[in-house]
């Protein structure tokens, strides 16, 4: 039904044990979903050797060896032989209820982009998934004690195979790409769709001592942090410029007020082209709206 696919850090210090939790939550939605893990770093085939996921190591790189997002989504497209993707964030942990909640799905587009917010959590051990996998207490517990992270954050995307098939050379690790992959979705008319309602997703905290970096790249901007941000320009948006909202199985259209204003204001950057006469229609709309008032 879907291919999950990633590209690890390497599993040294506490990015062993969030990595090797994220990725044997993974498989533990099914030993049928098909897991492809990118990269050579250390530490990558022995985790596809654990779970029985293919390891590709032969990915185009920058020239300090971090991938590029183009390679990963250009062979993902190759090796799969399912029609849904997810690529998501070597440190992020899928709750129990992700396949069946994709699954029930009744209206889902021929196109499609998924994303979701993601809740942050300290976990410092090793769990063991095969015996928390209908633990509704662990569950709980791991949601209250999270934080629902900033809806610029976005570390999965699900969507239909051939989708994204000419991305840009953006660098893995590095801030800006998932906010403009949203953008390039709303540009292109795919629907976007938030499942924050309905999945919720858990992102281990960590430093960001990892691909020569010393700080958090979304602050302290670095030679590959700043080529990414050349290619986005002003082309960002985030889940909350999310079209579309799943809830109870059925994708909807975001109908929310909060939606709509600022959808008028993001047009602009989707939609360049017609930003005269979207400025045109904003400003009639506050005449009429002064001489309602009046």
């Amino acid at each position: 039904m879907i291919t999950i696919f990633c590209t690890p850090k390497n599993f040294e210090n506490i990015f062993d044990h969030i990595q090797t939790n994220a990725i044997n939550s993974w498989r533990e939605l099914g030993e049928n979903i098909e897991i492809i893990i990118f990269g050579n770093s250390y530490g990558t085939k022995k985790i596809a050797e654990d779970i029985n996921a293919l390891h590709i190591s032969d990915v185009k790189t920058n020239d300090n060896g971090v991938p590029f997002l183009s390679d990963l989504f250009k062979k993902a497209d190759q090796l799969t032989s399912n029609d849904m993707l997810m690529f998501i964030n070597s440190d992020i942990i899928l709750p129990p209820n992700f396949i069946s909640a994709i699954k029930k799905i009744k209206n889902l587009p021929s196109k499609f982009l998924m994303i979701g917010h993601r809740w942050d959590c300290n976990i410092n051990y090793k769990i063991d998934f095969k015996t928390l996998s209908s633990d509704k207490q662990f569950w709980r517990k791991i949601f209250i004690n999270s934080i629902k992270h900033s809806p610029s954050g976005i570390d999965y995307f699900i969507f239909k195979k051939k989708t994204f098939e000419n991305l840009p050379d953006f660098v893995v690790g590095r801030p800006g790409y998932d906010n403009w992959i949203v953008w390039n979705a709303r540009r292109r008319w795919i629907p976007v769709i938030d499942l924050s309602n309905e999945i919720k997703v858990f992102h281990q905290n960590h430093h960001f001592k990892f691909h020569n970096l010393k700080k958090d790249p979304k602050i302290f901007m670095e030679e590959d942090g700043l080529k990414n941000m050349e290619i986005i320009g002003k082309n960002v948006l985030n889940i909350l410029d999310a079209n579309y909202l799943l809830i109870k199985n059925k994708i909807i259209k975001n109908l929310k007020i909060e939606f709509k204003n600022r959808n008028l204001g993001k047009l602009q950057i989707i939609y360049p082209e017609c930003a005269y006469i979207l400025d045109l229609y904003k400003r009639i709309k506050r005449r009429l709206k002064r001489i309602i008032e009046k």
